[in-house]
């Protein structure tokens, strides 16, 4: 019955037609809730995926890399994540997903109302499986974090595929140039065209589910402010001929990680992200209870998860997400950081608490398995988290800050070494980015192994014969 009014009153009241904000979350909402893919297109035509690329952009005198994003170094708020941006909206209007998840379907692609919500039964796979590539996007990556890029796609080679999306070839070009530069390997990257707004992929990537009808893409409600990198989901869906899920509520991906078997995980940050507000008679007599259902029930039904497991935050962290904390190694085998109660007495108490909610969930294997890998202690809000990773196939980037302690690097390295078997450790250096509030696991989003490639992708190496060939053009008499 609250539910009944909850709805009615969304669509009765909604929010001011003179909210800009509240308007483009309306357009948004007249999408489908779920979309089947077009028929399969004619064969592509020669060269798609192949390395004819248009020519690198130069201009007359000027000098390599000096244009490399079109950014200038003052807009250099849109690469922290501490700004106001990096967190998701807090919506007052949040609550029009709950009409929004029911509403009809409409246009020729899109199921009547009643089979939108009948969703197709998926799978969301471990981060620890089998992975096809591993995504980013240069979409305002500053040149003095350039190192940081040529040390994932350095330390990739020989594991899983780099597939980088950038917005405009100027834009490349200085990759392209810096990678020349430091003699990065590069027969595993592909160059990808796509507009986004920000390099941090894992809040607003696709994340890709598996089923008996192919790979199905869930687009998560993103902040309005970002536009671009909010619609990516839905243009993935389209390129890459995938059934597409459009989930109204919304979640930053750093906070819902997987097992693989049903079992997700995330921080309590998920109820104040998904606001509800019960007016008038309509208020339930647990109103906070209620909401909390509502938005696990919800999020269960979108992943079709069996367990939705809530974990405390860490205090004085900016994202409050759990990846933060503690990463997957096995659908049954979880890893969480540990603290010095003697140094940080309240986070390290939060840890020890997640671990033993952690160690009560039973999996499809039994219980779940809780391993600890030590942090170093917090500087201020700057976090140096070693669950923060990227994990592709059988390899672990492990993040390291300057200021880490050597040993406690090696002692982590030797964590994840001894608990995946066969796994190469490699450390990346971070530092450049450590006042961002962002690390290797937030930067990145894995492709599972049956999800497609970008159908239009571009081999590095042909880039880089390009800008040989012009550099000898250049220079010939």
């Amino acid at each position: 019955m609250a539910m009944f009014l909850l709805v009615s009153w969304v669509i009765g009241i909604g929010p001011s037609s003179s909210d800009a904000n509240a308007q483009w979350f309306r357009r948004r909402f007249q999408q489908p809730t779920y979309r089947r893919p077009p028929a399969p297109p004619n064969p592509a035509p020669a060269g798609v995926g192949q390395p004819q690329q248009p020519a690198m952009p130069r201009q007359n005198g000027q000098a390599k890399g000096s244009e490399v994003s079109g950014e200038s170094e003052g807009k250099q708020i849109h690469d922290s994540k501490a700004t106001a941006s990096r967190e998701a909206r807090t919506p007052g209007s949040v609550s029009q997903s709950i009409w929004a998840s029911s509403a009809g379907a409409s246009g020729p692609l899109a199921m009547d109302h009643a089979a939108a919500n009948q969703l197709a039964s998926i799978r969301m796979p471990g981060e620890f499986e089998h992975q096809r590539a591993i995504m980013l996007s240069i979409s305002d990556w500053m040149p003095h974090h350039f190192a940081i890029l040529s040390q994932i796609a350095e330390k990739t080679k020989g594991h899983v595929e780099l597939v980088i999306f950038y917005n405009d070839l100027r834009q490349l070009q200085g990759v392209i140039e810096h990678f020349i530069a430091q003699r990065v390997d590069g027969g595993h990257i592909w160059f990808c065209p796509h507009e986004l707004d920000t390099i941090w992929l894992r809040d607003f990537a696709p994340r890709i589910g598996d089923s008996d009808q192919g790979p199905i893409s869930l687009d998560f409600f993103y902040e309005g402010s970002r536009p671009r990198d909010d619609a990516f989901p839905r243009r993935w869906a389209e390129q890459c001929q995938t059934s597409l899920r459009t989930v109204r509520w919304t979640v930053q991906g750093g906070n819902l990680m997987f097992n693989g078997q049903g079992i997700g995980v995330a921080s309590n940050r998920i109820f104040q992200d998904n606001a509800i507000t019960f007016p008038g008679a309509s208020r339930p007599t647990d109103p906070y209870g209620e909401a909390r259902r509502m938005v696990e029930a919800e999020f269960k039904r979108a992943c079709n998860l069996d367990q939705l497991i809530i974990m405390e935050p860490l205090q004085e962290e900016v994202t409050r997400h759990v990846d933060m904390f503690l990463t997957f190694l096995a659908p049954d085998h979880v890893l969480v950081g540990r603290l010095d109660r003697s140094v940080d007495p309240v986070n390290a108490a939060i840890l020890d608490r997640n671990a033993e909610t952690l160690a009560r969930v039973q999996t499809a294997g039994g219980p779940m398995r809780v391993s600890r890998v030590d942090f170093p202690s917090r500087n201020g809000k700057q976090w140096s988290s070693l669950t923060n990773i990227i994990m592709a196939n059988n390899l672990v980037l492990l993040p390291q800050f300057d200021s880490d302690p050597p040993e406690l690097i090696e002692r982590a390295r030797r964590t994840y070494e001894q608990l995946i078997p066969g796994c190469v450790v490699k450390t990346v250096d971070l530092t450049s980015m450590k006042a961002l509030q962002g690390s290797l696991h937030c930067l990145s989003m894995h492709l599972p192994q049956f999800a497609p490639l970008p159908p239009v992708r571009y081999r590095y190496e042909a880039f880089r014969r390009q800008l040989d060939q012009t550099d000898k053009t250049a220079s010939a008499p």
